[in-house]
Protein backbone atom coordinates (compact mmCIF):
# COMPACT_ATOMS: atom_id res chain seq x y z
CA UNK A 1 0.00 0.00 0.00
CA UNK A 2 1.11 3.52 -0.57
CA UNK A 3 1.87 6.04 2.13
CA UNK A 4 -1.34 8.02 1.44
CA UNK A 5 -3.60 4.96 1.57
CA UNK A 6 -1.97 3.95 4.88
CA UNK A 7 -2.74 7.38 6.34
CA UNK A 8 -6.34 7.25 5.08
CA UNK A 9 -6.84 3.74 6.46
CA UNK A 10 -5.45 4.81 9.84
CA UNK A 11 -7.75 7.82 9.89
CA UNK A 12 -10.80 5.67 9.06
CA UNK A 13 -9.95 3.14 11.76
CA UNK A 14 -9.56 5.96 14.27
CA UNK A 15 -12.96 7.38 13.33
CA UNK A 16 -14.63 3.97 13.61
CA UNK A 17 -13.04 3.26 17.01
CA UNK A 18 -13.91 6.66 18.44
CA UNK A 19 -17.49 6.37 17.17
CA UNK A 20 -17.79 2.93 18.75
CA UNK A 21 -16.43 4.18 22.07
CA UNK A 22 -18.83 7.12 22.02
CA UNK A 23 -21.78 4.82 21.25
CA UNK A 24 -20.92 2.44 24.08
CA UNK A 25 -20.57 5.27 26.61
CA UNK A 26 -23.65 7.11 25.33
CA UNK A 27 -26.07 4.18 25.20
CA UNK A 28 -24.93 2.35 28.33
CA UNK A 29 -25.39 5.52 30.37
CA UNK A 30 -24.85 5.27 34.09
CA UNK A 31 -24.24 1.51 33.97
CA UNK A 32 -21.03 1.68 31.95
CA UNK A 33 -18.56 2.32 34.78
CA UNK A 34 -19.98 -0.28 37.21
CA UNK A 35 -20.13 -2.84 34.40
CA UNK A 36 -16.58 -2.19 33.17
CA UNK A 37 -15.28 -2.24 36.76
CA UNK A 38 -16.96 -5.59 37.40
CA UNK A 39 -15.56 -6.93 34.13
CA UNK A 40 -12.05 -5.80 35.06
CA UNK A 41 -12.23 -7.35 38.55
CA UNK A 42 -13.52 -10.68 37.24
CA UNK A 43 -10.84 -10.69 34.53
CA UNK A 44 -8.08 -10.05 37.07
CA UNK A 45 -9.43 -12.78 39.38
CA UNK A 46 -9.46 -15.31 36.54
CA UNK A 47 -5.94 -14.33 35.45
CA UNK A 48 -4.61 -14.73 39.00
CA UNK A 49 -6.22 -18.19 39.20
CA UNK A 50 -4.62 -19.18 35.90
CA UNK A 51 -1.19 -17.94 36.95
CA UNK A 52 -1.38 -19.71 40.33
CA UNK A 53 -2.32 -22.96 38.60
CA UNK A 54 0.65 -22.50 36.26
CA UNK A 55 2.98 -21.99 39.24
CA UNK A 56 1.63 -25.12 40.94
CA UNK A 57 2.09 -27.08 37.71
CA UNK A 58 5.79 -26.17 37.80
CA UNK A 59 6.14 -27.07 41.47
CA UNK A 60 6.23 -23.54 42.87
CA UNK A 61 4.08 -22.62 45.86
CA UNK A 62 2.29 -19.38 44.88
CA UNK A 63 1.72 -18.44 48.52
CA UNK A 64 5.38 -18.57 49.57
CA UNK A 65 7.41 -15.38 49.80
Amino acid sequence: MSWVSDKVALLLVGIVCSTGAWAVLHYSGQWFFPAITLFALVSMFLEIRRLRALLLKHGIDPRSK
